[in-house]
């Protein structure tokens, strides 16, 4: 691979990961599922969501429940790991903050993922959400 393509693949993944935070403060449901494989799969602490329809269905709900309401998402450092030509793996962590009523951090964590290009454009096939310890549901 050629120091060209690393560089072109580098600005496109990085691309990728920061429209993945983007769509869900948008509440892009399509955008959103577009960000991954027609059969990605999106593994986080709530459960796993197979295909994009199912995708579509995590991210709708959170939306239609409010769990994401007044909320803002930022993809803080990001690496890859691996790259391959038309695979890649990444690492990044993100953080989710209160921007309705009083500001604050509500929850850090982040994402193992596995990318794969398809018909050129770079897609996120796995993803693997975790939420760090000091995160607690429903307080």
């Amino acid at each position: 691979m050629s120091s060209n393509q690393k560089f072109q693949d580098t600005v496109e993944i990085t691309a990728l990961l920061n429209n993945y935070i983007l769509s869900i403060d948008s509440h892009n449901n399509e955008q959103f599922a577009d960000n991954f494989t027609n059969d990605g799969v999106y593994d986080s602490p709530w459960g796993v969501a197979e295909g994009r329809e199912a995708i579509l269905g995590n991210i709708g709900y959170w939306h239609s429940s409010g769990i994401t309401k007044g909320k803002r998402h930022f993809i803080g450092a990001s690496r890859i790991t691996e790259l391959n030509g038309e695979t890649a793996k990444a690492e990044s962590n993100y953080w989710i903050a209160e921007a309705e009523t009083v500001p604050g951090i509500v929850a850090t964590g982040y994402y193992h993922d596995t990318l794969k290009k398809v018909s050129g454009e770079w897609k996120i096939a796995h993803r693997k959400q975790v939420v760090d310890p000091s995160f607690k549901m429903n307080q």
